[in-house]
Formats: structure tokens, sequence, C-alpha cells
């Protein structure tokens, strides 16, 4: 019986996939460079599952491709914590976008193109999209700017 519950709890801990970088242990947010047309901001939290479908695909399309003006960011919800949030978002020079997105609740588990021109959001990408349409979300944002 326990080599039974043993096999059966490492399978369940390698089907769970790698350990998560807990939110202490994450780079702390930085103002976007100066060539920054669109910034690219994934509000994420550890415990949602959305973020845990967008942020891999998220991933994939930055490594695959050369956005001109494009910056990636993350704002982490985790710990529930709005003021942090929206301290990030200020940091970020998104925070107008962000409290205007989210007036009475912190929502994770999408990404913002955030103009840092005029400040508005001109596009957003959730976990539904594929690679191929999150790129094009990207590349249309750019092209705004």
């Amino acid at each position: 019986m326990r080599l039974f519950l043993a096999a059966s709890a490492a399978a369940f801990i390698a089907a769970c996939g790698q350990a998560e970088v807990p939110a202490s242990e994450r780079a702390a947010v930085t103002a976007p460079t100066e060539d920054t047309k669109v910034l690219a901001v994934l509000s994420y939290a550890d415990w949602c599952g959305s973020c845990k479908a967008l942020d891999p695909k998220v991933k994939a399309v930055q490594a695959a491709n050369a956005f001109d003006g494009v910056e990636f960011a993350t704002i982490d919800y985790t710990s529930r914590d709005s003021d942090a949030f929206f301290a990030d978002a200020e940091t970020l020079g998104v925070a107008d976008a962000m409290r205007a997105t989210f007036p009475d609740k912190v929502k994770t588990g999408r990404l913002y193109l955030v103009n840092l021109d005029s400040g508005e959001i001109v596009g957003t990408v959730d976990k539904s999209m594929d690679e191929a349409a999150i790129t094009a979300a990207i590349t249309e944002a750019a092209a705004l700017s």
C-alpha cells in the first residue's frame, strides 16, 4: 500500500510540472526603457489557473519574436495586495490604465497591451488565444504606436 501511495504521489508531482518561483524570489518591477512604445503587462498570480495557461504562451511568443518598441512586464498579485499591485503599475508607468481596468478588484490571467504615449490599453490577450493570435495582437498594438 505504501508503494502505491508513493508512486501515486510521484506521478502527481511529475504531472504538475516544475515548482513555481515564489513571489519573493521574482525580479523586482522596473520602469520600461525610454524607447518602449507598448508595454505588455501580465496581471499574474501563482494561484490563477488562467495565468498558468497564458504565461507559457506569452514566454514562447516573446522568445520567438523581436517586437520593436515592445517590452514585457509582470505585475504579481499572488499576495492579493492591491496596494503593491498598483505601486508596481506606477513604477511601470501604467497605473492609470490599470486603475481604470480594475476599479473595484484586480483580476489576473490577462496580458494588457498598453500604449505608453497615450496611457491607453490598446489590446488584451487571454488564455484562449494561441501563440499566432498572441503574436498578431502584440504586432497590431505595436503598429498603432
